[in-house]
C-alpha cells in the first residue's frame, strides 16, 4: 500500500487564482498588490492570519473599503474530474489518497460547500491553515506522513509547483509536477 498526496489548486481544482480580479475590483495596481500580498501569503496559508485581518490591512494600506469576502467572491474553480477518476482507481486498488494543500479558510470553506462530493474521493484532507504548516516547508509532508503512518519512501506527491515537488523529493517522497497532462500522471501513478 502506498500513500498518494494530491495538491488542490491547479491539480484537483482548476482556475483558483483570485488576486487579479480583486485588484481590478478595487482599482489597485496589480504588480503592487501582488507584491504586498506576497508578504502575507504564508501567514494566511499557515493559518496564523485570517482573511479579515488581511482585509483590514488592505483598507489601511490602499485607503479602500473592502466589502464581503473577495477571496471567496472571486474563487470559482472547476473540479478536475479526470484526476478524481484516477484517485478512485488508486483507492480501488488499495492505496490511500489524501489532499495536501496550501489554502486558507475562505477557499477551503468554499470548496466544502461548492463541491461536497470532493471529500468522498479521499481518505483524509490536510489543509495548511488547519495543520499550521504550508509547502514548501518539509514539515508539511512530515506532519501528513506521521498522521497517515507512512514512511516517505512509500509516498507519492502530485503538485503543480516545482518548488513543492523538489521539497517533497528532498525528504524521499516521489513527486510529480502536474501540468494538466493526465496521461503522464497516469503513468506516474502506474495506472
Amino acid at each position: 500500500m502506498s500513500l498518494y498526496i494530491f495538491d488542490m489548486g491547479e491539480v484537483l481544482l482548476l482556475g483558483v487564482k483570485t488576486l487579479k480580479r480583486i485588484s481590478e475590483e478595487y482599482g489597485l495596481d496589480y504588480k503592487d498588490f501582488r507584491a504586498d500580498y506576497a508578504c502575507y501569503d504564508m501567514p494566511l496559508m499557515d493559518g496564523f492570519m485570517n482573511s479579515d485581518d488581511y482585509y483590514r490591512h488592505l483598507e489601511l494600506r490602499y485607503n479602500i473599503k473592502i466589502s464581503g469576502d473577495p477571496f471567496q467572491k472571486y474563487f470559482d474553480p472547476k473540479l478536475n474530474y479526470p484526476i478524481l477518476n484516477l484517485i478512485d482507481m488508486l483507492r480501488d486498488r488499495g492505496d490511500r489518497a489524501v489532499v495536501g494543500s496550501n489554502t486558507f479558510k475562505p477557499h477551503w470553506d468554499y470548496m466544502k460547500v461548492a463541491y461536497p462530493e470532493l471529500p468522498k474521493h479521499f481518505d483524509a484532507l490536510y489543509a495548511s491553515h488547519e495543520i499550521h504548516m504550508a509547502k514548501p516547508f518539509t514539515a508539511f509532508w512530515r506532519i501528513i506522513l506521521d498522521r497517515e503512518g507512512f514512511d516517505a519512501k512509500d509516498a507519492y506527491f502530485i503538485d503543480d509547483k516545482k518548488e513543492n515537488c523538489d521539497a517533497a523529493r528532498s525528504i524521499g517522497i516521489k513527486s510529480f509536477e502536474y501540468s494538466q497532462n493526465n496521461e503522464d500522471l497516469k503513468g506516474f501513478l502506474a495506472l
